[in-house]
Formats: structure tokens, sequence, C-alpha cells
């Protein structure tokens, strides 16, 4: 069956402990942090002791934390993103965690389509290598040049044969394929290849999907779900039809107050359980 979880980003602005007490009192039963510091710092996979983590999950009652996103998590783009995501999937193997999640990232203005590709290939390998040692997924998320798009994921999945490479899928980061979060709402990324409907563009690639990063937007603002332009309801219908038995993680990008957050993820917990009936 599906599982519903909620990332600790939607509190990226407070401690850990309270964003995990929150989540927990509003019925999730996953919880998903980010070492993605300064923006959300609820993990440093550097110095914290991955066995309180684990405590802490079991405290606040979960049966498990979903995901953590990497630090230096732009693959492409970032010389330091074999350190970060490889010292994450040691963390999170430690912590419990199954996936790690990363992206492409936005290729530079001076390197070929193909010339990205080789460069992801090489530290891909470099990262899947520890992946496999430590049994944990790195998931690639629709987040650069290259994931935004069926074409542009399919080419990431094939630069590797190793089975613990798939999707972190992001609906909403594909509804809104040319949107960049960190650009203060500029539309800045063109993305390869053919562009389709996160509908379509999930159906094409769903066989690798290990997580799901379940969010809802209107323009640059995440919502409720079920109140914004993106066609989740689809997406899960597409997820169960292939037999998807792991997390819809609930996604926002912060920078609420603790009671409008509050709010957002019980009533996206509401929706999300009327849409699993």
């Amino acid at each position: 069956m599906i599982k519903l979880g909620c990332g600790t980003v939607t509190f990226r602005e407070l401690p850990l402990e309270e964003a995990m007490r929150r989540i927990a009192g509003a019925g999730y039963e996953y919880v998903e942090p980010q070492a993605t510091a300064p923006f959300c710092p609820h993990v440093n996979p550097w110095k914290d002791d991955p066995d309180r983590f684990r405590r802490l999950v079991a405290d606040f009652g979960f049966k498990g934390a979903s995901a953590l996103w990497a630090p230096h998590g732009a693959i492409i783009p970032t010389p330091e993103s074999v350190r970060g995501i490889t010292q994450a999937i040691r963390w999170a193997a430690e912590a419990a965690i199954p996936v790690v999640n990363a992206g492409d990232g936005k290729k530079p203005r001076d390197l070929s389509d193909d010339d990205a590709l080789e460069l992801m290939r090489d530290r891909l390998a470099r990262i899947l290598e520890v992946a496999a040692e430590c049994r944990v997924f790195l998931a690639v998320e629709p987040h650069g040049t290259f994931s935004l798009t069926a074409d542009g994921l399919k080419k990431i999945m094939a630069l590797s044969d190793s089975e613990w490479l798939g999707i972190n899928y992001d609906a909403a980061n594909v509804h809104r394929a040319t949107y960049v979060e960190t650009v203060a709402g500029a539309y800045s990324w063109t993305p390869y290849g053919r562009r389709q409907d996160e509908v379509a563009t999930l159906k094409a690639v769903v066989e690798r999907v290990v997580h799901f990063h379940v969010k809802d937007v209107r323009g640059a603002e995440c919502v409720v779900l079920g109140r914004g332009e993106v066609d989740n309801g689809g997406c899960i219908d597409v997820l169960r039809e292939h037999g998807y038995d792991g997390v819809l993680s609930l996604e926002t990008e912060g920078g609420f107050g603790p009671d409008e957050a509050q709010h957002l993820i019980e009533e996206s917990r509401k929706y999300l359980l009327d849409l699993l009936g």
C-alpha cells in the first residue's frame, strides 16, 4: 500500500525536533528531512549522529524516514556533489533512510548536452558505487536541465545500469518545468527534449520511481494539495496502476509561519486520504 509522509522542509525555519513533532501530530507515518543548509539545515551528515536521528524517528512514532535530500545535490554544476551525496548516502544508511535525493542541476552554458551527460555519468559512477555498498537508492529528482522531461530522465537513467539509481518524482517541478525557486520567481531553465505534462512524463518513467514528492502550486506559491494547478491525482493513479508501494512525501518550499504550515500539512493529508480511499 502507498504510504504517506511529509518533509521537514515545510518547517525549515524551526528546529528539526519541532518540525518532526508537528508532522507526527498531523498524522503522517513517515518523515523526510533535508541536509541542504542554509536552506533547510535539519541534517548535517558530517556532524550529526545518525543513531540519534533514528531514535527521534522512533520517539515521535514514525514508521520510518522516507528519504534525505543531499547537500551539494546539483550533480552537473557542483564539483562538491560527489562528496556531498556520498556522505549523505553513508549517513542515510546508518540512519535507516532508504533513499537519498539529488538533482542533475542547471547545465552551465559553456557545456554541451553531451559533455554535461558525460560529466554526470562519471559522477554518478562514483556516487552509485557507494550507494551499492550502503544499499541506499540515489533518486534523481526533476530539478535541473535534463530531469524535467521524460526524454531527459530517460537519458539520466541510461547513464548507469546500477540497480540503486532511481527517480524521486516531483509532479510540481515537472508541471512548472521552467521555474526555479532559487531565482526569486524567475522562469530561467529550458528543459531538455520534448516537454509533456506531469502525468504523461510520469507514465514514461514510472518503473524507475522509488520516492514521490507530492506538492501543489499556483505559479510560484506552494498551496494545500488539491487547491493548485498540479494533477497529483492523475499521477497517483499512475503510481497505483504500476503497483507503487512507496511513500508519497508532502513537500513545499517552506517559508510559512508555523500555524499556516500546520494547516497546509493537515489539509493536504486529508486530501491524500480521500484520493487513496
